[in-house]
């Protein structure tokens, strides 16, 4: 590889003439090394993005590495273009994927710190795992805004208006009661 260069803290790691977006290196760092291509490169946070071929063998997505530029130890960049192509990042669809965790984590944090049964609270972070809209209302577990289910949160305590979200979320319930059992 044509430009290969030590770096102590990745001190010069950026600077214009080196290397910018769509350039092809191999970086190693403090935890691991790779060779891609650069996604991105931020100096005022010393975060350099690195995309590289998925590990997951499909051609629909990439693997991307967030890298402290000040944890790189030495970094090649390769004058040539890249054989292979890389799928543009698509960064709409992973602040969306973001914004969907921290819900989901913050769903369980509720459930956890609801005052509630502990059967309530485990069938509501199993409820969680398939249905993104799932809340307390006191005691009450509320699914879709349609559907409630009751202490001590059994098939028979599953209510709502619209029979096809009542006998989805019944299937559930079944489901976990069942798991909870030992049964199949």
């Amino acid at each position: 590889m044509a430009g290969e260069r030590e770096r102590g803290g990745g001190g010069e790691l950026g600077n214009k003439g080196y290397f910018g977006v769509g350039s092809h290196i191999k970086c190693r760092y403090q935890g691991g090394e790779v060779e891609g291509e650069v996604a991105a490169f931020q100096s005022s946070s010393r975060l350099l993005v690195i995309r590289s071929p998925p590990s997951n063998g499909k051609a629909s997505s990439s693997n991307v590495y967030l890298i402290n530029a000040d944890c790189v130890d030495k970094i090649s960049v390769d004058d040539r273009p890249s054989a292979e192509h890389l799928r543009p990042i698509d960064f709409h669809k992973l602040g969306k994927r973001r914004e969907k965790s921290i819900g989901t984590k913050q769903a369980r944090i509720r459930a956890l710190a609801a005052d509630v049964t502990p059967e309530g609270k485990k069938l509501f972070l199993t409820i969680t795992k398939t249905i993104d809209e799932v809340t307390w209302d006191g005691g009450v577990i509320v699914v879709l805004n349609e559907v409630r289910i009751t202490c001590p949160y059994k098939m028979e305590n599953v209510e709502g208006e619209k029979e096809a979200s009542v006998v989805h979320i019944k299937k559930i319930v079944e489901k976990y009661w069942k798991e909870q059992t030992g049964g199949s």
